[in-house]
């Protein structure tokens, strides 16, 4: 439509079928993190600052382990499971990461962490496993928090047939050594992460 000098041209807004691509040049949002779930966008709030101060502390207890070895400890970085799909792992160990990438792939990881919050207690319980164990991410942990506490860490490892399974459960009290997918090992203690 004209009018006078101004020319206006109206046109449907895409609101699917995002790429990974897209997904990557998206500008951050203070206080959200979006992951690309089949071509859509979901948002999630941040978590909150327990939920975070676990993974960092988990991170910090991984990187003396695992760097010297030639990875890398990531915490929410996009990673790219396949095409219209990327999540953001509370933590991930991965291959190193050269300077200016925006997300890694899921095939440099070995093993991915997340940290579960009451809104994303399906998605990390259900969703992201099943995901990343298509992937072929040998290792996935989950970190379970009840009312600002850390409860237990349940860790996988993926099998032969694709699916991970549960090897091990560390809770309070009760310190595990667990090996790592890259021929190092962790002794996991709840209450030092809860402390």
């Amino acid at each position: 439509m004209t009018t006078g000098e101004v020319t206006t041209v109206t046109s449907p807004r895409r609101i699917a079928d995002f790429t990974l691509d897209d997904w990557e040049r998206l500008e951050p949002v203070e206080g959200y993190r979006v992951e690309l779930v089949d071509g859509l966008y979901r948002v999630n709030a941040a978590p909150v600052p327990w939920h975070q101060k676990v993974a960092d502390r988990l991170g910090r207890m991984l990187a003396p382990i695992v760097e010297p070895l030639g990875w890398d400890v990531l915490s929410a970085i996009g990673v790219r499971i396949r095409p219209g799909l990327g999540y953001i792992p509370d933590l991930v160990i991965c291959e190193r990461v050269p300077r200016g990438a925006k997300s890694v792939t899921a095939a440099t990881i070995v093993l991915a962490v997340e940290v579960v919050s009451p809104s994303s207690r399906k998605i990390d319980r259900h969703e992201k496993p099943i995901a990343y164990a298509k992937a072929g991410i040998p290792a996935y942990w989950r970190a379970e928090i009840v009312k600002d506490h850390l409860t237990s860490v349940h860790c996988y490892r993926l099998e032969d047939n694709g699916h991970y399974v549960e090897h091990t459960v560390v809770e309070p009290g009760k310190p595990q050594t667990i090996s790592l997918p890259i021929d190092a090992e962790i002794t996991l203690d709840v209450d030092t992460l809860d402390r």
